[in-house]
């Protein structure tokens, strides 16, 4: 498992790699100084979570504004509010626009500087899935075409979606999270295919009670910073049992390992979306229509074993 024990560390090793670091706000802004001494001598664009200036512009004449900061003309404005789903809200004065509406608008925003170097705080934060889907499309084809992207602040989950590699913060060192596919660690036996009759419950702990949690209740297990928790309609549960324990568990009842640190009830699956070569994302429908990573190691085999 890769550390650093300073961000400059970090960017240093990861110069031309997509960054993404689940951390609090105050080591935040301690990347966001490291991104901008850095990237000084490249074209860069930022995102912070709070900037809420312009808030008289409707959304139009504010992506008009950086479009012409940015060297361009309307027709980039246009573009950027098509490929976001922004049409419906050209004429909207940004001060009546919700959070989650903002946060597009401020993403499409910093698409339009064309920059070489972003700094995104919190970018899926907010979101509804259709939103997650623009700012992925958009990041994985700016990495393609060679940007380079550190974001700050996001929980692990959203930092695995991300193209590039994912870190969290923990007593002064940025670890990496464990992405290894461990796909070929599975093996035939690990699938029910009987018709055993089975009770199960999933133990989890709450203000010092225990749940008895119901696998058809549960949208996913997450594993982050070491502890693992079982996700029941938008609550995170802790539980004690291994991802291992959990997998062994739970695969009768229709779920799947999709990345190391996650298994996903299969039955809550809306969509499947792959945004590159090797971004794969799985929506729940979930009441927060949850975006859940794929490994790529792991999408042949789902599409092998439920036929999708």
């Amino acid at each position: 498992m890769k550390e650093y024990e300073s961000i400059d560390a970090l960017l240093a090793a990861g110069e031309s790699t997509n960054i993404h670091i689940e951390c609090s706000m105050a080591v935040s802004e301690q990347v966001r100084e490291a991104v901008e001494k850095r990237y000084a001598n490249r074209r860069c664009a930022f995102l912070i979570y709070d900037d809420n200036g312009f808030e008289r512009e409707t959304v139009r004449s504010y992506l008009v504004l950086f479009a012409r900061i940015a060297g361009h003309g309307r027709s980039s404005a246009d573009e950027a509010i098509a490929h976001f789903g922004l049409s419906s809200l050209a004429k909207k004065h940004l001060k009546e626009c919700t959070r989650a509406e903002r946060k597009l608008v401020d993403i499409a925003r910093v698409s339009l500087a064309d920059a070489e170097a972003c700094f995104l705080e919190r970018p899926l934060s907010d979101l509804g899935a259709e939103g997650r889907r623009a700012a992925l499309a958009w990041m994985a084809q700016r990495t393609e075409q060679g940007a380079v992207f550190v974001t700050t602040a996001e929980p692990l989950r959203e930092a695995l979606l991300m193209p590039g590699a994912a870190y969290w913060y923990e007593d002064g060192r940025f670890i990496a999270a464990d992405v290894e596919d461990d796909a070929e660690e599975a093996e035939a036996g690990d699938v029910f295919l009987g018709d055993e009759v089975r009770i199960c419950k999933i133990p989890a702990k709450t203000e010092g009670a225990t749940l008895l949690l119901d696998p058809k209740d549960i949208d996913f297990v997450e594993s982050m910073n070491k502890v693992n928790y079982v996700s029941v309609r938008g609550s995170l549960y802790q539980t004690s049992l291994t991802m291992d324990e959990l997998e062994s568990e739970l695969v009768r009842f229709g779920f799947f390992r999709c990345h190391r640190s996650y298994i996903v009830n299969v039955q809550k699956v809306a969509k499947v979306e792959r945004y590159t070569r090797n971004s794969f994302n799985l929506t729940l429908n979930d009441a927060p229509e949850s975006s859940i990573p794929l490994a790529k190691g792991r999408a042949d085999e789902l599409r092998a074993r439920f036929g999708w």
